[in-house]
């Protein structure tokens, strides 16, 4: 049915979040008479963006906006209809939806949650699809789609895909069957099992249900337990195992001489691999997460990139006992030349390294034993992961380290470290409180993650971006998020806090730019407060507080008001409510005239109503919400 279709009055739309609220801007409704639905349609973005009221078979017009966004949940939608004219069309949690038409019009098609919905005709005018939780058995892919994603549609048993399409990704479609057409360049799967490629494709080839590009680069397995890499391959890419959770053995041809960046990363049940013996090229993280207790190197890799053992924690050993690039010394890996430490075994308590090497490769000794780590005197940088490192407690950096990453503080950091310590006569760094600072104390560099109860030293200006860390995280050998954020003192010298995120509660001297900076953070933000009281007594607030002295008015000034001014980070109220009890950060101001004949103040804003020529004196009165108040005077003169 045609339905005519009118804008009514803009109106503002208000969605509920974390108990604030905040507003949609530039939104007008569109009303289909008829049927008394409603669409919302957003002039800023130029769409509709939600439906009110609709029937159980819905029009979506076409006026003057060619997209829709519309979210359908529980709203009984079985049926939709899109009018001519539009081009993108989204539609999420259609639970009850069975059928749909889309117009000639329509370049772009996403669907969510549609389990019912059994049929879907796609427009031979679109060119990107997007369907999570279809409903259907079959899919018939017009050849103008050049983009197609299918998600979690378990009910999919047949794809017919057509050339022109370039990209594709399927992911928790487990019994869907079909061929890969010549044209796809780009092509990404949970599993190939059900899936062939066109002979006439340039780029992929399938083998035993594992992917490959241009026949001897193996991209990705399915999930099965025996998994034979096809002869005659010669570079294993990243993440080729990252779905084969189940693989228990993995044979791989010698004729494989590149393992790229976390190539057999994942194999977490894979107990025992031989790498081929035409191995030459082993870059980083290419082993993280092996089950196998130990691999052997062979003696024909040339080429180690230094985390190349990142994220393994089995034995390494050389074949022959040799190999150019690298040598084992008790159970560690270093350079041939000892100059930098690759791997050390992770049941190692303690830091000991050969040779006096001074180098440690960023991912080298992550997930060690350590409970303190004492960092070699002579090693200049430091820049190593150690979050897997669980049982760390402290860090103890020499005299000669002139750099640490912020980076392997803030996020490469172990949760249970509680301290820094720096060599006194070190000239760049020093430590105070358990917390890493410049040398004269001025910048805050980092707090450990487990340390939650903060003085910052006085002198600090400084807090630098990266000083909190990460301390959100997920733990998942106990299944726990933590949010481990800090309570802080401030002293006065602090002039730049460059992140607040992490501060839960801090104490703060009144009138500071510290107190400023909390401040005007909770006044700006909706989501994140800050919990925040001063460390000043309540009559030292009060004795910051500066009011005008001396006021001169002629009778016609109506405008003027008792002029005073509060120390930064201080909040004024006309009364107080349970909400400012036990804080000291807000004060009630009201005013006094002792001389109403001449000069008269309104209690709560001090605005001033001159009466008469003479001179009145005005009280001004600050109060903290624990009962302690100060008064001031003014003097009002009336010319």
């Amino acid at each position: 049915m045609r339905r005519s279709i009118r804008k009514a009055v803009a109106f503002l739309t208000f969605l509920a979040m974390a108990f604030e609220v905040f507003v949609v801007p530039d939104v007008t409704r569109v009303r289909a008479a008829e049927a008394e639905t409603e669409f919302v349609y957003d002039e800023y973005y130029g769409y509709i963006c939600d439906v009110l009221n609709p029937p159980s078979s819905l029009t979506i017009p076409y006026d003057e906006t060619d997209e829709v966004s519309i979210g359908l949940n529980e709203k009984g939608v079985t049926s939709v209809t899109v009018e001519k004219g539009i081009k993108r069309v989204s539609i999420w949690g259609a639970e009850d939806l069975e059928e749909i038409s889309l117009p000639s019009t329509l370049d772009y098609l996403y669907i969510s949650g549609a389990p019912k919905l059994k049929e879907l005709v796609i427009p031979k005018s679109v060119s990107q699809v997007n369907l999570y939780d279809f409903g259907g058995e079959t899919l018939d892919v017009p050849s103008n789609v050049s983009t197609l994603i299918i998600d979690y549609c378990e009910n999919l048993k047949t794809v017919k895909l057509n050339d022109g399409l370039s990209d594709f990704t399927m992911w928790g479609c487990p019994n869907v069957t079909l061929t890969i057409p010549s044209t796809v360049s780009y092509m990404y799967c949970d599993s190939y099992k059900g899936v062939s490629i066109s002979p006439d494709n340039p780029k992929y080839s399938i083998y035993e249900e594992s992917v490959y590009e241009y026949d001897n680069l193996w991209l990705a397995a399915s999930d099965r337990k025996e998994i034979n890499v096809k002869p005659g391959t010669k570079a294993i890419l990243s993440g080729a195992l990252t779905m084969a959770y189940a693989a228990t053995s993995i044979n791989i041809p010698d004729s494989v001489e590149l393992l790229e960046s976390g190539a057999l990363a994942g194999a977490t049940n894979v107990k025992k691999l031989k790498l081929p013996k035409g191995l030459i090229c082993i870059y980083k993280y290419a082993f993280e997460g092996l089950g196998a207790a130990s691999i052997e190197i062979p003696s024909s890799v040339c080429y180690i990139d230094d985390n190349a053992f990142g994220g393994y924690n089995g034995v390494i050993s050389l074949e022959n006992g040799y190999n150019s690039e690298i040598t084992v010394s008790n159970g560690a890996v270093y350079r041939s030349d000892y100059s930098s430490l690759l791997y050390y075994p992770k049941t190692r308590t303690a830091l000991n390294l050969e040779f006096n090497c001074l180098t440690i490769a960023y991912s080298a000794i992550n997930g060690c034993a350590f409970k303190t780590l004492d960092l070699p005197d002579g090693m200049t940088v430091f820049d190593c992961d150690t979050s897997q490192c669980k049982k760390l407690k402290s860090i103890n950096f020499p005299e000669s380290i002139w750099y640490i990453s912020d980076y392997s503080l803030a996020y490469a950091s172990s949760h249970s470290i509680e301290k820094y310590t720096v060599d006194k006569t070190n000239k760049w760094y020093s430590s105070k409180g358990g917390c890493l600072y410049s040398k004269d104390w001025d910048f805050l560099y980092s707090i450990p993650k487990n340390k939650k109860d903060i003085s910052v030293a006085r002198g600090c200006i400084t807090i630098g971006y990266y000083a909190f860390g990460a301390r959100d995280y997920y733990d998942p050998d106990t299944d726990t998020r933590y949010d481990n954020k800090v309570n802080i003192e401030l002293p006065g010298t602090v002039r730049d806090i460059q992140e607040l995120w992490y501060i839960e509660t801090a104490k703060v001297d009144c009138g500071t730019v510290a107190a400023k900076i909390i401040g005007d953070y909770n006044d700006n933000t909706w989501w994140n407060h800050i919990s925040y009281e001063f460390a000043d007594s309540s009559k030292d607030i009060l004795r910051k507080i500066v009011v005008d002295d001396n006021i001169q008015l002629k009778k016609k000034d109506k405008n003027e008001s008792i002029a005073y001014t509060v120390p930064r980070g201080l909040k004024t109220v006309s009364a107080f409510t349970p909400l400012h009890e036990g804080t000291n950060i807000y004060v009630k101001v009201s005013f006094t005239s002792k001389n109403k004949s001449v000069c008269k103040v309104n209690k709560k804003t001090g605005k001033l109503s001159p009466v008469k020529k003479g001179t009145a004196t005005i009280k001004v009165k600050c109060e903290l919400p624990d009962g302690t108040t100060k008064t001031y005077t003014t003097k009002v003169t009336v010319k």
